[in-house]
């Protein structure tokens, strides 16, 4: 069976839509996967070229103001006329995830997907909506990390001389099941749509979350918020500015 896997984020890295999109390929067991990226027209060409020999899609893509991603919703309208016109008959999986904790957050997305899918010519397979979606993967970067640097210390004991005991290894066992906790709902929702896109069956839309208590997450997510604007924009730069501008003014 032939999936297309469509990352819809914008990003050039750090994608967490991406990569939910790989994750939801390792349970693909059996199948023939193609990835590809929308954030530019350049690319639209070769995407449509696989939309008329695939079985399956999976578009993974982020909510934007409560619905599609503008640069996403531009390339819909040549996608619904190209399977139109091709006779394209392929089943339409999503992946949709948010900033906010509440993965329901992401009902409205799925639903434009869906009505999509009608216009198109298409069958709706079904989605997950997963909310807390930046700090999943900011999760799935920090645990591997951890991980390594745990499993690094201790092989260097070991060449040491050191006797390495169950306790040494008992900080990984723990790192590991609270990963495990933090992400069960994520990993669970995705297997169980890449099981239901291996037998091209319908599934309904799930939603799950971050397991992290909402009065926790939010002033975790507006620090990081602030912390990557600073970061990766030039809001102090503005900032300042700004300021010069309203000094001359003043003036």
């Amino acid at each position: 069976m032939r999936v297309l896997i469509l990352n819809g984020s914008p990003k050039k890295r750090s994608s967490t839509s991406k990569f939910l999109g790989r994750m939801a390929g390792l349970f693909l067991t059996g199948c023939k996967i193609q990835y590809a990226s929308l954030r530019m027209k350049s690319e639209y060409p070769k995407i449509m070229q696989y939309l008329k020999n695939i079985d399956a899609l999976i578009l993974a893509a982020p909510l934007y103001v409560d619905g599609i991603p503008s640069h996403v919703l531009e390339f819909l309208q040549p996608a619904e006329k190209f399977c139109t016109e091709n006779g394209c008959y392929f089943r339409v999986y999503v992946i949709s995830n948010n900033g906010f904790i509440e993965g329901i957050h992401n009902k409205s997305h799925l639903k434009m997907y869906e009505c999509w899918c009608r216009r198109a010519g298409l069958v709706w397979g079904g989605g997950v909506g997963i909310g807390g979606g930046e700090m999943f993967h900011c999760l799935a970067v920090y645990y591997p990390v951890a991980f390594a640097v745990l499993i690094a210390i201790n092989i260097i004991k070991y060449t040491l001389g050191t006797e390495i005991t169950f306790s040494a290894w008992l900080p990984l066992i723990e790192n590991i099941g609270i990963y495990l906790f933090f992400n069960c709902g994520v990993f669970y929702c995705i297997a169980r749509l890449s099981a239901n896109v291996r037998k091209l069956h319908r599934t309904k839309n799930r939603y799950t979350r971050i397991m992290v208590p909402a009065f926790l997450f939010i002033p975790m997510a507006d620090i990081f918020m602030t912390i990557a604007a600073l970061f990766n924009g030039k809001i102090i730069f503005a900032l300042l500015k700004k300021d010069e501008y309203v000094h001359r003014a003043k003036k």
